[in-house]
Formats: C-alpha cells, structure tokens, sequence
C-alpha cells in the first residue's frame, strides 16, 4: 500500500514537471502579406496574418530569426486577426508556466492607436475558452520582452495569439519570439552502450546516477527487465551486475525520478552462444574485404606481413591484402578456435571497348570492364594524353598530336591495351571566282579544329594582309593585281586555293560614226558597277566638250567633223574608243569664174583634213580629155580652189587613182560648157576610199 501511495504522489510530481513547447515560437517563414509561419494557423474567417518585414511599410528588424508575424485589428468590421497551434504536449490543471514574448506596435494601414496582445487557452484551433494573458498597451516602433505567467484552469491542447485594439481605433502588432520554460529540470537517464557476449551470462551494467537537487528535490533510479531475463545485485545501483542472462537479446531499462517528473533509457545486451561468420572465398584486385563474425573474439591469418587485419581483436572488421595468394583465416572465441576458412585473393583480366578511331583530335572514350577495385590508365603515343581520371572505368581521353596512341589499363594484377588512330582531317576550302576590279575578297573553310590561314605564293613585291588569320573565316586585301595561293590547316591537314585578282577595262559603248552630227553618247560600264573616270579626249582635230566626265554616260559635242578618241578609266586600267564625225562632200553643179568675187571657184564642202585624206579631183572634158587635175584638192595646208583655168603638170600621179596620166602642160581658161568631174578621196572616219562624180557647168 506504501509503494502504491508513492507511486501517486511521483505520478502527481512528474505531471507538475511537464514543459510547455511551443512549435516555431520565432516565427520562421517565407515573409509574405496573409501568409501564415509554418506550425501557426490563422484565426481570423476569410483573413490571414502577415509573416514580416516587408509587406504595408513593416521594416523593423526581427528581434530573433529573420521574420516575425503582424496582426491587425480592424474596429469597424471586427476583424481581430490571431494565430493559434495544437500543443505537442496539453497544458496542466494548476501548473504555473513561466513564458517570454517580444511585441511591437507598428504604424501599418493609416494609424498607431494603443494595443495589446492576448493570449488564449482551450480545446480546438482558435480557442476563447481562457483568457491566460494580455500584455496592456505595448510600446510602437521598438521590441519589448514581456514575461509571461499564467496557470491554466484545464488541460488545454490549443493556444491562441491575438491582437486587441484598445481603443475605437483600428492597429498593427507584431509579435516574436515566445518560449516557455519549465522551471524544475526533468531527469535525464542514459542506461549506457548496448553489449554483445558470447562466453559468460554476466556482465555489468553502468548507467548514470541520481543527482539530487533544491528544485527537483531528491532523485531515485531504478532497473527493470523489460525483455529477456536476468538477476540484479542491485536494483538500485546503477552499475550493478545483471546475471543468469537468457540466451538472444536481453533489455534492461534505466529510470531516474524526481519531483520534476521522471526519465527512463533501455540497454540491450545479446548473449549470442551461435556462431555465424561471413568471410568471402574470394577476392580480386588485392581489394580489402570484410571479416564478420556474430560473437566476440579475435581474428588470426596465417600471413600477416601480406594481409593486415585492421583491428583483430572485434568480431567485425577489415582485411587488406598486399599480395595475391591464398590465406587462411582463424576466428578465436572463448579461448577457442571455433571457424576457418581459405581466402584466395586472385588478379582480373580487364576487357577494354571504345573508339578505336579519332578525326580531328576529338576526345575518345574507353570503357574498362573488371572484377574487384579498379587500377589505373597509362599510354604510349607521338603526343601528351589528358585523363579526365586516370583511375576511372570510363574515362574522356584528349591529346594533342596525331598518329597511333596505345592505352594500356593496369589492374587486379594483369593489364590490356589498346591501339586509337588519331588521324588527321583535311579542311574544305569554299571555292572562290575570279576577283575583278578589287583588292580584296573574304575566304571561308570549314574544320573542326582550325589552325588558320598562310599565303603561299603571290605576285612579285605584293603584300597581303589577313584580318583574323586564325579564324575559318577571314577578309583579306592584297596589293598587286594577280594570281595569290593562300593555304588553309585544321585537324592535322591542310588545303590550298588559287584566288585570282584581276583589272577588267570598262566597256565603252558608242556609236562608231556620226553622219552629218557633231554630236554623240558615249556609255561606260564596269563589273562590279564601278563609277571611274573622267572621260577624257586623247585625240580629235578640235577640242572636244564632255558634258559629264564623272559620271559612266556623258554627251560629246565636236566643232568639226574629224576622228576623234577617248578614254574612260575604272578598275585601275582605262578603255578607249574612236568616234569618226563626218559628211558626204557636197559639189556644186555650176559656177562662174569672171573675177567677180561671187561664186568664181569649185568649192567642195564638208571636206575637212580630220576627215578625209588623199583626195584627186579630175575634170574632163565632152571628149574626155583631162583639162584639170590636183592632188589632195580641198586638204592641203594651202586651199587653192579651181579657177577654171587648165592646168597641166609634170609630175607622179597619184597612186589613187593609177589609171589616168598628165598629158598636158599648158595653162589656159575653159569655155563656157559641161564638164565631168570625178572626185576620189579617203574617208578616215569610214576607213574607206570613196569616189563621186558628176557634171559642172561653167558660165562666164
């Protein structure tokens, strides 16, 4: 009845103890407007708290964490907004609870009237059954720590936070930080490590002892069999020893009680008489390997030097070998050998996959398949190979010359190779057209590793420059038209291209001959639509007028008739064209040479020497006798026009007209009659002999 009557009053104790935990008390949250912290829910129908600083103008700087809550009240609608959790563990009936809390008012919305903070207790979210504490009118714009004391009248499962206007005003709290403490320390029972025995059924147990205290009062300990079987020397003490263990795991509990209220810690203890061990045949690639055994003892191999047992003397432990072999393996327990086993560590053939080929130096991947740990990669080849990890199964490979790489993998004991041709890729070099009339022009290829661009032969003294002649693509600009070859490598390779640079004179169009104009257009035209000149006259029996020599089409106006040429340059070179002006000569049918000054010669017009050269005239009379001859009549530098008058001259004849001869050499005027006339002369601007004929008659 004495033991019952304490076990009460303990009970009674141990309720008084319990602490108050409140979930999140520093308010931690993503901060956000209507967004409640975690482990808090909003009490307000329809409305929901603010998780600050940030949102209506709230900056002030949280008093723990790094976000806090607002809550607001709003008088007119009766929007009292609150927060409320379900507690881990309820309050109790008449204990007295020890809290803190930090309030703020804060101006928010359009005012900062006095406020308070109210907590409640009760039975669901959100609960008014008691009203447990309220803070009066809290200071604005600063953090306050508020003690918190209140002893609740049931044991109540929920608390609630909420704000409370205190006048006809509505306002803005905020709230952080609220802890509760307990104030009488609860024991703390540790009953010690868990314990594996093989040999004996006894063993000692150790768990830490009472300590009394002013506010706990006295504390008492106790063991107890929770499952298995064993007897205590003490039940009290807490290093007692437990004896006659039952076989397979044994569980003793540990408990410590005093007026705070009570704790309790179990120890395991397996008495284990049946041995199990786990201990593989074989391993490969001297990997080290695990030695297990179900009870306690020490393990013994027959070659230490080659294999290192890391700790013998546990039933669980790791075994490294350093050379392959067999081993034999011993487990001692209980002053026996209970097992033993053969251990053959052996090496692996590794099998190699991957590219056996390379274009351009492009990284290449192999793949190693092997039994036990892995080993690592070496290599043979022109160049330096590059591991992402030279101890990885699949490693990227990348080297920086051409030719045949071995690879050789060395693990478990044995090795293998493999032979990768990193071959080289010519690039491709896009065609190019003969380049006219300009110095430049851009050269494109194609690789997949450019080196970059070389010339390799050009005109003599020529310059060329490159603008980027590491790049696939380049502008390049030369000094002297002619043939270039530029050369381009890549991958390993190389190509060539022949670019030809070359001037195209202009195209002059034009007619060949004006007939009775002085007047004419001339039209140029370039390949690449190049605007050159100016037009210039080289050549003409008068000065010329061009219109516009600057630009491709002008007019030309001449003063006489004649051969004319001209030039027009573009493309660093020049065109030129002739342009013959000329007019039928014009013969008069009569005239009259009295001496009266009017109409007393036989004028031929449109004769001009830029024209015509080489000209005969001959006058026959009816019975065909020559009566006058002259040699390049109307083009000599000294124009005598005839007279009339016979004239008879020793001398060569013409090679004109070779036909006729001088029979005659008398001088004497003709009669009034008809005579016949032919005209032989040389058209320049035709380029053609031409003859006219025809009657004249002389009246005196």
């Amino acid at each position: 009845m004495t033991k019952k009557i304490l076990f009460f009053l303990l009970l009674i104790n141990i309720i008084q103890g319990q602490n108050l935990l409140i979930q999140n008390g520093s308010f931690e949250g993503p901060t956000a407007p209507n967004v409640s912290p975690p482990n808090w829910i909003g009490c307000m129908p329809g409305q929901t708290p603010d998780t600050q600083p940030g949102s209506w103008g709230v900056d002030l700087v949280p008093s723990e964490g790094n976000s806090y809550i607002g809550l607001v009240h709003n008088v007119p609608t009766n929007w009292t907004e609150g927060v409320s959790q379900e507690l881990t563990q309820p309050m109790n009936q008449f204990i007295e609870y020890n809290c803190s809390i930090d309030i703020a008012g804060h101006l928010a919305d359009e005012s900062n009237a006095p406020v308070e903070l109210i907590i409640w207790g009760g039975f669901n979210d959100c609960p008014q059954s008691e009203l447990l504490w309220s803070s009066g009118d809290v200071p604005d714009f600063v953090w306050t720590t508020y003690s918190v004391e209140f002893t609740p009248n049931e044991n109540y499962t929920h608390i609630m936070l909420q704000v409370n206007a205190l006048t006809e005003t509505s306002t803005y709290i905020l709230v952080d930080n609220f802890t509760c403490e307990n104030i009488c320390p609860e024991p703390i029972s540790e009953a010690g490590e868990n314990q594996n025995i093989t040999c004996d059924d006894f063993i000692n147990l150790s768990a830490n002892p009472p300590i009394n205290s002013d506010e706990g009062g006295e504390m008492i300990g106790e063991w107890s069999i929770i499952s298995g079987s064993g007897n205590f020397s003490s039940f009290n003490d807490p290093n007692t020893l437990v004896s006659n263990l039952s076989i397979g795991e044994n569980i003793f509990e540990w408990t410590l009680i005093n007026d705070c209220g009570s704790s309790s810690d179990i120890v395991i203890i397996n008495f284990n008489q049946e041995y199990n061990f786990e201990i593989p045949n074989q391993v490969y690639c001297l990997s080290s390997f695990e030695l297990q055994s179900s009870v306690e003892g020490n393990w013994i191999v027959d070659d230490e030097l080659n294999m290192i047992i890391e700790n013998p003397n546990t039933p669980n432990t790791i075994a490294s070998p350093s050379s392959y072999g067999t081993y034999l393996f011993s487990f001692e327990s209980c002053g026996n050998i209970v097992f033993s086993q053969e251990v053959n560590v052996v090496g692996s053939y590794p099998t190699i996959t991957g590219d056996a080929q390379s274009s351009c130096l492009e990284p290449i991947s192999l793949n190693v398949n092997i039994l036990g740990d892995p080993g690592y990669w070496d290599y043979e080849g022109p160049g330096e190979a590059i591991f992402d990890d030279i101890f990885s199964l699949n490693p990227v490979i990348n080297v920086n010359n051409y030719g045949e790489y071995t690879f050789t993998y060395y693990g478990c004991g044995l090795s293998n190779s493999i032979n990768v041709n990193f071959n080289p890729q010519n690039p491709i070099i896009n065609p190019q057209q003969t380049i006219f009339c300009s110095y430049e022009t851009i050269l494109e290829a194609n690789s997949n590793d450019p080196t970059g661009w070389t010339l390799l032969e050009g005109p003599y003294n020529s310059t060329v420059q490159f603008s980027n002649p590491e790049s696939e693509t380049t502008n390049i600009q030369v000094s002297e038209y002619g043939l270039y070859q530029f050369m381009f490598e890549g991958c390993g390779g190389y190509e060539t291209i022949d670019v030809l640079f070359e001037s195209l004179p202009p195209t002059i169009i034009s007619a060949e001959h004006e007939d009775c104009l002085l007047e004419t257009s001339l039209y140029a035209f370039t390949e690449n639509d190049e605007i050159g000149g100016p037009w210039e006259q080289i050549n003409g029996p008068s000065e010329a007028i061009i219109t516009s020599p600057f630009e491709s089409s002008t007019s030309i106006f001449v003063s006489e008739y004649g051969i004319y040429e001209f030039i027009y340059p573009a493309c660093d070179t020049f065109s030129s064209i002739e342009i013959g002006f000329s007019c039928s000569p014009v013969f008069p049918n009569v005239f009259t040479p009295n001496g009266d000054g009017n109409n007393d010669y036989f004028e031929i017009q449109n004769l001009t020497t830029g024209n015509y050269s080489e000209s005969l005239l001959t006058i026959y009379n009816r019975w065909g006798q020559i009566i006058y001859l002259e040699k390049d009549y109307g083009l000599s530098d000294d124009v005598n026009w005839w007279n009339g008058k016979t004239t008879f001259n020793m001398k060569p004849y013409s090679g004109i007209s070779p036909d006729r001869d001088i029979e005659a050499n008398q001088l004497k005027k003709v009669n009034e009659s008809v005579y016949y006339y032919v005209f032989d002369v040389y058209n320049i601007a035709h380029d053609q002999p031409e003859k006219y004929t025809g009657y004249i008659t002389i009246i005196k």
